[in-house]
């Protein structure tokens, strides 16, 4: 099975380098709406067999969502989404130390799971719009990278602009439906924590913490919450000119938690064409009503970007404070310093520094790279089997992506991650060491249009 995993990566690459269709359908000279189809295939290449390093696996995502044209304001849209064993075979290998990589599928890496997971209705006259329904609802503290499958949230909101410089917004969470990657994010990257984006266990098929299925918001946060009204939002945004904004965001979750997001950046073009811009944060969340956990977390982080024409450089930290970690339970990651499989920046008591660029060969070659470094924390994580783990040390990550952009439908990467866990050599009650590294590859191609 090792032997062909880089040819069933090729293969699988391979298929999706199609010609694409228009995105617009028009019928005899009228909009008939939008049509937006995706397939998605991500393949392991190889990684460490330590049982921690997930080291095969191939999935492929299927996309078709359709948009109405608008009708005196109103427009509606569908997404169905389908992901899992399309291409090649997932049997389970049984070397010793080998790991599926779980954060690919949903539920199950031997078969396709679907989901509706986009159907919303929106409404827009003048500074005013409206939206209700399912979708991939993208806010500082519900949105983060996705491997195939997203996470969907159920939600209802309006947004008004005040002014050309204000705007404003309200929604209500109620509804959650877990993407591929949460397995990754509670087990893997969030290490059994609560930080990282799931605060309770993926693919547990018949349990309330099933992926690709709507729950209610209180079965998504652990903790023993009590919520009926989901997590209502608020948010202001003033922007004095294109160089300059600043956003606040306050999110509130009945029984469980109040969150505090603010973001400021500022942009100033120098004399050769290039730009600098300078970004700002803070996150400040606490425990509400009867939630069974304490929560006292803050995050302040502050990154410099220098663009010019082919490449970019950026340098960014973030320092953690509070007696607790984050429970980051909703998909968000808003953090400077988060990297490809590291966020650490959510756990108690964590000072974050992250280097990186990105530089143009051509138009269709790209490489990126970045180092990302997070002291020892005083959060500990769990691991099945194992009970309790300890900080150790502090932890690293590397990441290289190399990206091809065949056409503009077409795009092919390859991605490596070198990554030491802050419970990397943690002795158990047997005297175990434990190998919590990563050396991690992965092919990645997208068709859409």
């Amino acid at each position: 099975m090792r032997t062909v995993r880089p040819l069933i990566g090729a293969m699988a690459l391979a298929l999706i380098s199609q010609n694409a269709l228009a995105k617009n359908i028009t019928v005899d000279g009228e909009n008939k709406g939008d049509l937006d189809l995706m397939v998605k295939v991500m393949h392991v290449v190889d990684g460490k067999e330590n049982r921690f390093d997930p080291n095969y696996g191939t999935s492929t995502l299927l996309k078709m969502k359709y948009t109405t044209p608008s009708w005196n304001g109103f427009k509606f849209g569908a997404g169905f989404y389908s992901v899992g064993e399309a291409i090649g075979s997932n049997e389970p290998n049984t070397a010793d130390g080998d790991k599926i990589a779980a954060g690919m599928f949903a539920n199950k890496y031997d078969s396709m799971e679907s989901i509706l997971g986009e159907a919303f209705l929106k409404y827009k006259a003048g500074n005013f719009d409206a939206f209700a329904g399912r979708m991939h609802y993208k806010t500082p503290l519900t949105a983060s990278a996705t491997s195939t499958l997203p996470s969907f949230h159920t939600v209802a909101g309006l947004n008004y602009s005040l002014s050309p410089q204000w705007k404003m917004g309200i929604s209500q969470i109620t509804q959650m439906a877990l993407g591929a990657r949460t397995v990754t994010e509670f087990g893997l990257i969030g290490e059994g924590t609560n930080t990282a984006g799931t605060s309770v266990k993926p693919m547990i098929v018949g349990g309330t913490a099933e992926q690709a299925t709507f729950l209610d918001i209180d079965e998504m946060t652990a903790g023993g919450a009590n919520n009926d009204n989901g997590i209502n939002t608020i948010q202001l945004h003033y922007q004095p000119s294109k160089a300059t904004k600043i956003s606040a965001w306050n999110y509130y979750a009945d029984n469980i938690s109040n969150s505090i997001y603010l973001e400021a950046t500022q942009g100033y073009k120098l004399a050769n064409k290039s730009k600098v811009k300078i970004l700002a944060q803070y996150l400040n969340q606490k425990d509400v009503g009867d939630y069974a956990n304490e929560i006292d977390y803050n995050l302040f982080g502050l990154k410099a970007v220098y663009a010019t024409k082919g490449w970019k450089a950026y340098a960014a930290m973030n320092k953690s404070s509070g007696d607790t970690a984050m429970l980051n339970a909703w998909g968000g990651d808003p953090a400077y310093t988060s990297s490809m499989f590291s966020r650490n920046s959510y756990r108690e008591n964590v000072t974050s520094f992250k280097v990186g660029g990105m530089y143009k060969f051509t138009p269709s070659w790209i490489v990126s790279a970045g180092y990302a470094n997070y002291s020892k924390s005083d959060t500990n994580g769990k691991q099945a089997g194992v009970g309790v783990l300890t900080p150790m040390d502090d932890a690293y990550e590397v990441d290289v992506v190399l990206t091809w952009k065949a056409t503009k439908s077409t795009t092919l990467k390859i991605t490596h991650a070198t990554r030491t866990s802050e419970y990397d050599d943690f002795v158990t009650a047997g005297g175990q060491k434990l190998d919590r590294t990563q050396s991690h590859t992965r092919l990645i191609g997208v068709w859409k249009f």
